[in-house]
């Protein structure tokens, strides 16, 4: 039985191990080992999740974790003669280990990251999706929005 939940303290081992291995998975080249990583990623998971502005759903099967989704709020800045929308929400860190995929894990922690959302008044959701989710974020009621910019260093 699939079990969907706020990530605690407790789940930054597996949750640094889940990082690693999607770094892994993707062929990231890099000069660094796990134990450096480690300490790196353990160092920003406790501020991140002791923040209150950062929140990691987690699937948890039989103890071990099988999937997560991070949500960062970013707080907006008030603007006169508006009621306050404080933040909206950045999703990013979207990741199933390759045997749980295609099995309706990640629409079961989409759906409890919206239903957060829509209670504690995050006013959108927005997220960069790679071209392999589109079709994920699209089942899941996202929708292109071409108002956003970037701008890349060189």
């Amino acid at each position: 039985m699939t079990l969907v939940r706020l990530a605690t303290l407790e789940d930054i081992p597996q949750l640094v191990q889940m990082r690693w291995d999607f770094s892994e998975e993707e062929r990231m080249d890099t000069a660094v080992t796990f134990e450096e990583f480690n300490q790196v990623c353990t160092e920003f998971l406790v501020k991140a999740i002791k923040s209150g502005d950062w929140y990691i759903w987690i699937a948890e099967i039989e103890g071990m974790l099988v999937s997560h989704m991070y949500l960062q709020l970013i707080h907006k800045v008030p603007r006169p003669g508006k009621s306050p929308d404080p933040y909206y929400g950045y999703v990013t860190n979207v990741y199933t280990r390759p045997v749980f995929r295609n099995q309706g894990i990640g629409s079961k922690i989409h759906k409890a990251m919206e239903k957060w959302s829509k209670e504690n008044e995050v006013e959108f959701l927005i997220l960069w999706p790679s071209s392999d989710s589109v079709k994920f974020y699209s089942r899941n009621g996202f929708s292109r929005y071409e108002e956003a910019m970037e701008k890349h260093w060189d």
